[in-house]
């Protein structure tokens, strides 16, 4: 007996990464029960005129306290029928322990594993964690 091909002359061949990348994509965008996209508000934080962006830094020490900070407005789930966005919310600022507040600043009341990088410092993460460590 004879085995008989559906695709054809080297058609397997495509079939099963094609398989593969439609099934990936899927995964990608489908989340919750109506099947669409979800998108989550990135976790940032506003202060003296830059923007800081949420990362993970163990080992650190919270310094003084810098001034008011603001986490912005954000709308995480676009399309819900509500069309305004969660209300900016005001919070303090405090220095890093040996970091450049310019470069990375805490939060009293986020978790105790997070700071937040300065997006226009040009420092990257690994260099605030030699920074943190003290090397």
């Amino acid at each position: 007996m004879k085995a008989v091909l559906l695709f054809g002359r080297g058609g397997w061949a495509w079939a099963l990464p094609a398989a593969v990348l439609v099934t990936a994509s899927v995964a990608c965008t489908a989340s919750g029960s109506g099947g669409g996209s979800a998108s989550s508000c990135a976790y940032r934080v506003e202060y003296a005129g830059h923007t800081y962006s949420g990362a993970e830094a163990k080992g650190f020490t919270l310094g003084g306290k810098l001034g008011a900070a603001t986490l912005p407005a954000c709308d995480d789930t676009p399309g819900d029928g509500d069309d305004g966005q969660a209300a900016a919310t005001s919070t303090t600022a405090y220095a890093i322990k040996g970091v450049d507040p310019g470069i990375a600043i805490a939060l009293k009341d986020s978790s105790d594993d997070v700071i937040f990088v300065n997006l226009d410092s040009g420092t990257t993460l690994p260099e605030i964690k030699k920074l943190i460590r003290g090397s």
